[in-house]
């Protein structure tokens, strides 16, 4: 099971914060979410739950650089492409 660190997290009012649970265990491989962690079935997840990872934990301002631990041959093409939105927060700056 890995575990994915959640906080800090802001919600700007109680339907924020609702939104954030369904929204995140509406995701198939998040098995649980409690005490400040998503707990994730294994590293092996789809490109469909791993970019709705990317898009929860952006919009929600979470540490991203967690998910280069999902990255594998079959979507390294797409997930460290430096024109993604999330390469950054994610990988990092490139180096010169």
């Amino acid at each position: 099971m890995i575990k994915i660190d959640t906080s800090p997290i802001t919600y700007f009012s109680q339907l924020d914060e609702r939104a954030f649970f369904e929204w995140a265990q509406s995701i198939p491989c998040v098995v649980s979410i409690d005490q400040g962690y998503l707990h994730i079935r294994s590293k092996r997840i789809s490109q469909s739950d791993l970019r709705d990872l990317i898009a929860i934990m952006f919009r929600y301002k979470m540490p991203m650089g967690q998910l280069q631990q999902f990255c594998t041959p079959q979507n390294e093409s797409w997930f460290k492409s430096p024109v993604m939105y999330w390469h950054k927060s994610v990988f990092g700056s490139a180096k010169k």
